[in-house]
């Protein structure tokens, strides 16, 4: 699918590993998910198919064509803003 990779790094597969121990699943099944839903992005991307991943709580990501933004909830920018080099850090992305 395009010039994407979705291998995933090692510090990835750690983040996984954390997910999957707080949500009680195996990681092998965390790390399912993510790859699937990189295959599509990629498909959606380099079809120029427009679409939107909406992450609760947090934002949605925003493709049109080959155009991509991250809108992240104002509701979370605040939360994060107890530190505030994060917060600038989403603000400017």
């Amino acid at each position: 699918l395009g010039g994407f990779s979705t291998g995933l790094s090692k510090a990835d597969e750690l983040v996984c590993a954390e997910v999957a121990l707080r949500l009680h699943k195996p990681k092998a099944t965390i790390m399912m998910c993510i790859k699937a839903t990189l295959k599509i992005c990629e498909w959606a991307l380099s079809s120029g198919q427009n679409f939107d991943f909406v992450f609760k709580d947090i934002g949605v990501l925003v493709c049109r064509g080959n155009h991509v933004v991250m809108r992240f909830f104002e509701d979370l920018v605040r939360k994060v803003a107890q530190s505030q080099y994060l917060a600038e850090g989403l603000l400017q992305v």
